[in-house]
């Protein structure tokens, strides 16, 4: 995706075990937070523009938002109660109360208090002039009011903007429909022939071509894009151009008069955006789009995007063992999945200068401030130690990544839409028909290719039925009336897509689609699961419900379920089709649906029965010799190369298992194996225990058998990138004169590098976004550091190099620092062409 460019702001994250030490009432300096990642750097949303602006009253550049906002993670859930009530937090003098818990921190425990002096005022605008006697549930109410703290970059105001009703529609087909039902029971599945509906527009909106021009003006992009997310007062949506004029002179008379739906009639002329019901989440508290927009206005919120859909496609893309579990493949189906990504890292290992390039993926896009675009500058880099020791690193990663399923195929993440000419059929009043049947998918990314059909996939995923195959369509009308949406994948109105992808909807989602022949054709379509939902209680919201909320919804485990479906995938292929066991694991492995679902149904309130002990704890199974033989208690093994923890008592079993195999027997495990049909009664019960002890299952699933044959094909393969002892990296430095007062100050910055860096790793966020957002600020704030310390460029890039590279210090300290200086020096001396001798 297309990044969106928004300043961040440091504020304070702290956990409750270090308020609770502190008595609620912290005192903590800037310096020390940075260093045991106590602060962290939130993108702008609408909740710093409203504080900005309607409060503070000055500019956002002003105001210090570390005294303004804070981050506190509940690092107990018996914290909550007192963390948010009305006494607060104090920090450095000043009182924070809960503000509110966004999807993204309730799950990692974390919530966004506000300085309690501006908490009301700021409450009061966020509510932004809403209808109060209008009931809600208390999570989606709390879910809308997050949405202020997206990272979101302003766009220019529509003029006119008309409210619809949804599109839906419906059809019949057969589906799985999974029920927790009630009692202590399994879920109840059934297999049903009904009429099923769609919202075609869940999540979507559309706007007029100049508009969409307009905003990539205000986005200062140099084209136009297909679509972007917005946000705005309980608005969130994909926007998309279309040519909306036209269709209603085209198919609707050119009656250009339209109810909206609060049933006024506007003239769509005057319209340049149209909001479905599902992106205005609370269209039914306001009176009428008037009133909607002076309330926007007034307390400060605006239109904004949070995501821009991209200029260019990716052509490749790697697939993950969730999409590739599933699926059943022949020894030949693997070698050729695998293959191009096995010739790809062989190649990567060939030690010369193009094949190292290739491999890294390098180009003039990449990073300014990295090693790579170093070496892309220059090819005497080639040279540089920690250079060959990083990309022997990352060479040695994707080969363990490609061990885990990521491997190379064509293909790539669209934003997926559903069809906008049903939108606007239903707008018109007109019969709903859309230009896609059943089946069908438009992606002028694959029509440029020539592809008929691609299988799509959607995280988080957890079965077979999960996955959709589509037929392209490229039909003349397609083409003329998607043609501004060109980056996006548009989905029929007329099949059970969005249910089978788990919940699919279309405000934002992303696909990944390939064609690759060997996923094309091992592909079985299953029935889709569809997962029977409580609905929560709507009510007039009060701060109490929408605490109890965020409780409920902290520490999900939607990972862990999805890691059990996996683990039950690997137990599967123990068994023969058909048979008792085979099946009751498929039903258990459909059921991961129904769990998934429910997880995230806690944060609502509702209550909802948890996957039974038994499916994955073995001590859970007591002495069933029958659920034990089925229960998925250990991970497959090619998670050894996701997990450290369990790859060494892997590796360590292994070790003991063959010290005793050659005490008791003289020969290795693999000697056992061999001669199978002439073991003894005792070795046969040796190799039983050994499988059934093995801390990892070694079923012949399709993700082991992967992991398998790259080991097969990868392990000891020698890179033939060697250190070159000829890199001098005197020859980077400058005629420039350093001080010792700032060799000292850069040397003490280069210490205190390496205990944050020490402290990252030790606490690094299993929210992998998070983490690279702690990254990129820890790396910003010594760049900046080191600029205030010794702000001659020159000077700094000297003495750096001399402390990295002369003194052995941490060279990723040097690029993080100066790598933008020293890829300036490497231009430099390559049109001087200084390295011959």
């Amino acid at each position: 995706m297309a990044g969106i460019n928004v300043p961040q702001y440091e504020i304070f994250k702290i956990g409750t075990d270090k308020l609770k030490y502190s008595k609620w009432n912290l005192n903590i300096d800037k310096k020390e937070a940075f260093k045991y990642q106590e602060s962290v750097s939130l993108f702008e949303g609408q909740q710093f523009r409203i504080m900005a602006k309607k409060i503070m009253k000055k500019a956002k550049w002003k105001c210090d938002f570390s005294k303004l906002f804070m981050q506190v993670v509940i690092d107990q859930k018996t914290d909550f109660a007192r963390a948010t009530n009305k006494k607060g937090v104090t920090v450095n003098g000043i009182n924070y109360r809960r503000f509110v818990g966004t999807t993204g921190g309730l799950k990692n425990n974390t919530l966004l208090f506000c300085n309690s002096e501006y908490i009301d005022k700021l409450n009061e605008l966020c509510e932004c002039r809403r209808n109060k006697e209008v009931p809600l549930v208390p999570a989606k109410y709390e879910a809308y009011k997050a949405l202020t703290c997206s990272a979101s970059q302003p766009i220019c105001e529509p003029h006119g903007i008309l409210v619809v009703k949804d599109c839906i529609t419906q059809y019949e087909d057969d589906v799985i429909s999974l029920d927790s039902g009630v009692g202590d029971g399994e879920p109840i599945r059934e297999k049903k022939h009904k009429v099923m509906e769609n919202t075609v527009s869940d999540g979507f909106n559309l706007c007029t071509i100049g508009y969409m021009q307009r905003v990539a003006e205000s986005l200062g992009l140099d084209y136009t894009p297909a679509g972007v997310c917005l946000r705005n007062a309980w608005l969130k949506g994909m926007l998309y151009p279309f040519p909306i004029i036209e269709f209603i002179e085209k198919y609707n008379n050119g009656n250009y008069f339209i109810e909206d739906i609060w049933g006024n009639v506007q003239d769509i002329r005057e319209c340049e955006m149209i909001l479905t019901e599902s992106s205005l989440k609370l269209w039914s508290a306001y009176e009428s789009i008037d009133e909607y927009i002076a309330a926007y206005r007034e307390c400060g919120y605006e239109f904004a995007v949070t995501k821009i859909s991209p200029h260019i496609l990716d052509e490749e893309r790697e697939l993950n063992y969730q999409y590739l579990q599933s699926y059943e493949f022949t020894d030949d189906d693997i070698k050729e999945l695998c293959n191009p990504t096995i010739q790809h890292l062989k190649d990567a290992m060939c030690g010369d200068y193009e094949s190292t390039i290739k491999f890294l993926g390098i180009n003039e896009n990449t990073d300014v401030n990295s090693w790579q675009r170093a070496l892309y500058t220059s090819q005497y880099m080639l040279g540089d130690p920690y250079i060959i020791d990083s990309t022997h690193r990352y060479i040695k990663k994707k080969i363990n990544d490609a061990k885990i399923g990521k491997l190379i195929v064509n293909g790539n993440y669209q934003i997926a839409s559903g069809d906008p000419f049903a939108l606007m059929q239903s707008i018109c009043g007109l019969e709903i028909t859309g230009l896609l049947k059943a089946d069908q998918c438009y992606s002028k990314f694959w029509i440029d290719k020539s592809v008929d059909s691609v299988v799509i996939f959607r995280s988080p995923m957890t079965s077979h039925n999960n996955i959709r195959k589509c037929n392209v369509i490229s039909n003349e009308e397609c083409l003329y009336w998607y043609q501004y949406m060109d980056t996006i994948m548009i989905i029929n109105a007329w099949d059970s897509f969005c249910v089978a992808e788990n919940g699919c909807d279309w405000d934002g989602d992303l696909l990944y689609s390939t064609n690759n022949k060997v996923l094309l054709r091992c592909f079985r379509k299953l029935l889709a699961i569809e997962c029977v939902q409580r609905k929560a209680n709507k009510i007039i919201i009060n701060e109490k419900e929408v605490k109890k909320t965020n409780k409920n919804g902290m520490g999900n485990q939607v990972g862990q379920i999805t890691n059990r479906v996996t683990s039950m995938i690997e137990v599967l292929s123990r068994f023969k089709e058909g048979s008792n066991e085979y099946n009751d694991l498929l039903y258990r492995i459909e059921c991961g649906q129904l769990h998934q679902q429910d997880e995230l149904d806690k944060i609502k309130g509702i209550i909802a029965k948890p996957m039974a002990k038994y499916w994955y704890n073995l001590g859970a199974c007591k002495d069933n010799h029958y659920l034990q033989s089925i229960c998925a208690y250990r991970k497959p093994y090619f998670m050894i190369y996701i997990y450290d923890e369990i790859k060494r008592k892997y590796k360590n079993y292994i070790k003991e298992s063959e010290i005793k195999c050659a005490a008791l027997y003289d020969c290795s495990i693999q000697d056992l194996y061999s001669k199978k049909d002439n073991l003894t009664d005792e070795q046969k019960d040796f190799l039983f225990w050994y499988e059934y002890k093995m801390p990892v299952g070694i079923g012949a699933c399709a993700m082991n058998k992967i992991c398998w044959y790259v080991e097969s094909q990868l392990d000891g393969y020698k890179s033939q990138l060697h250190h070159d002892s000829t890199f001098d990296y005197n020859r980077l430095k400058v005629k420039r004169r350093c001080t010792e007062e700032h060799r000292k100050a850069l040397h003490d910055l280069e210490q205190e590098y390496r205990e944050c860096i020490k402290e990252y790793k030790a606490n690094r966020s299993s929210d992998k976004e998070q983490s690279n957002n702690n990254r990129k600020y820890l790396c910003e704030k010594f760049r900046q550091e080191a600029i205030e310390l010794c702000p001659n460029d020159e000077e700094r890039m000297n003495i750096i190099l001399d402390i990295t590279y002369g003194y052995k210090g941490n060279r990723q300290f040097c690029w993080d620092c100066i790598g933008d200086l020293l890829i300036k020096r490497l231009e430099e001396m390559e049109n001087e062409n200084v390295y011959t001798e």
